[in-house]
C-alpha cells in the first residue's frame, strides 16, 4: 500500500486530509495533532477513530526525547518514518518551508533519490517571497499541488503539479432551514487580526442587524469565542446569510467553503479590498465561488437586508449555490483529484 505522511501546520486540514486520503485507500500517518488520529491534540474537530494509528510513526516521534517532539521531527524527518514510507511513498508539506522543508532538503535527499516524493500542498499562505524561494527546490524535484488557480497571480509564481482544491463532504455539511433572521461569520480573530480579515468592513456591513460571529477571539466583538464544531454547525444551518470578508492572503478559506456547503447563503467581499499585497485583488477568489460580491458595506448590507427578509428567496440562493459548492468542492471530485495525483494507492511499497 503507498504510504503517506502529513506535516502539516493547519488542524482542520490535517483533519480533513487524513480522513480523504485514508478513505481512498492510502496508509496515511500524520506528525501533528493527529498523531493518534482517535485521541487528537485539537478540539476544534473530532477524533478519527476510524483511521488506523501508524505505531512506526508514533514511537519514532516519542523516541526523540526533546522539548517539542513533533517540531523536531517536523523539521528532520527521522530516519524511521522514511524507512516507513518506503521508497513510493510521499511527504506532505504545509507553508512552513524554511523550517520543514528547505532546511531538511538534503536529509531527504537520498530517500528522494529512491523514488520517495516531496510536495508542497499551498493552503492560502504563499507569498512573493515563498514563491522564489521554492524555485529551486522545485527544479530539484519538489512538486507542488495548488488550492486555488488565482495562485498563478503570484509574483515569481513557481508553478504546480496539480489544482486540487480543499473539499468538504456533503453529508456532513447540509440541512440549511435558515430560520434565525441573523448574518453571522466564522473567523479565527476577525477584530484581532484586522486588516488581514477586513474586520472593518464586517462592522460596516453589520452594525445595527442581527448578527452572530463565531471563532477564537470573537467574544471580544459580542460574537460567540471559540464554539463546538456540532454548535458552529447549527449556527451555520439556521443562520439566514453568511458574509464572507476573506483572510489575506488567501485566495479563500475552509470557513467559507462550509457556508457554501451547507447552504447558507453567502456575502463576499470584493477584492478591491484585499490589498495588504499589491497582488492582493489578482490573489482573491472568494468573491467568484459565492453567489454575491460586494465591493463596498453598504452594498453588502443591502444584500444582506434582502436575505434577512425573503426567506424564499434565501432558500431558492441556498440550493444553487450547495449545488455549485458540491460539484467544485465536494468530497468525490476533490478525491478523484488527489488519486490520480498520488497514484494507485494499493502499490506495494
Amino acid at each position: 500500500m503507498r504510504r503517506i505522511l502529513l506535516c502539516l501546520s493547519h488542524s482542520i486540514e490535517e483533519h480533513d486530509q487524513l480522513d480523504l486520503l485514508s478513505s481512498l485507500g492510502y496508509e496515511v500517518a500524520s506528525i501533528g495533532g493527529y498523531i493518534d488520529p482517535a485521541h487528537p491534540h485539537d478540539p476544534k474537530r473530532p477524533p478519527l477513530s476510524h483511521v488506523p494509528l501508524v505505531p512506526e510513526v508514533r514511537d519514532a516521534v516519542d523516541a526523540l526525547g526533546t522539548d517539542d517532539n513533533f517540531g523536531a521531527a517536523q523539521s528532520r524527518i527521522p530516519e524511521a518514518i522514511l524507512e516507513w514510507l518506503g521508497p513510493i511513498g510521499a511527504i506532505v508539506f504545509h507553508h512552513y518551508l524554511e523550517p520543514r522543508l528547505f532546511r531538511q532538503w538534503e536529509h531527504l535527499r537520498e530517500w528522494r533519490r529512491a523514488g520517495g516524493r516531496v510536495i508542497w500542498r499551498t493552503v492560502g499562505q504563499s507569498v512573493e517571497h515563498n514563491e522564489r524561494t521554492a524555485q529551486p527546490y522545485r527544479d530539484d524535484g519538489l512538486e507542488i499541488v495548488r488550492y486555488s488557480p488565482r495562485e498563478r497571480n503570484i509574483p515569481g509564481y513557481a508553478g504546480g503539479d496539480a489544482l486540487i482544491r480543499f473539499y468538504k463532504d456533503p453529508r456532513e455539511w447540509h440541512g440549511w432551514v435558515g430560520d434565525i433572521r441573523a448574518v453571522v461569520n466564522v473567523t479565527q480573530g476577525l477584530k484581532q487580526r484586522d486588516p488581514w480579515t477586513n474586520w472593518k468592513f464586517w462592522e460596516d456591513s453589520t452594525r445595527g442587524l442581527p448578527r452572530v460571529t463565531m471563532g477564537p477571539g470573537s467574544e471580544e466583538i459580542a460574537g460567540l469565542g471559540q464554539v463546538s464544531l456540532p454548535e458552529m454547525r447549527t449556527y451555520l444551518r439556521r443562520a439566514r446569510c453568511y458574509l464572507y470578508t476573506g483572510t489575506q492572503p488567501a485566495s479563500y478559506t475552509l470557513g467559507l467553503l462550509e457556508a457554501l456547503m451547507t447552504g447558507v447563503p453567502v456575502v463576499s467581499i470584493g477584492p478591491s479590498h484585499m490589498r495588504i499585497f499589491p497582488y492582493g485583488p489578482d490573489l482573491f477568489e472568494g468573491h467568484e465561488l459565492s453567489p454575491f460580491q460586494a465591493d463596498d458595506p453598504g452594498s453588502a448590507r443591502e444584500r444582506i437586508e434582502v436575505l434577512l427578509h425573503d426567506r424564499d428567496y434565501a432558500a431558492a440562493v441556498s440550493g444553487w449555490q450547495r449545488e455549485c459548492a458540491i460539484a467544485e468542492f465536494g468530497r468525490d471530485p476533490v478525491g478523484r483529484a488527489w488519486l490520480a495525483f498520488l497514484g494507485d494507492p494499493d502499490l506495494a511499497p
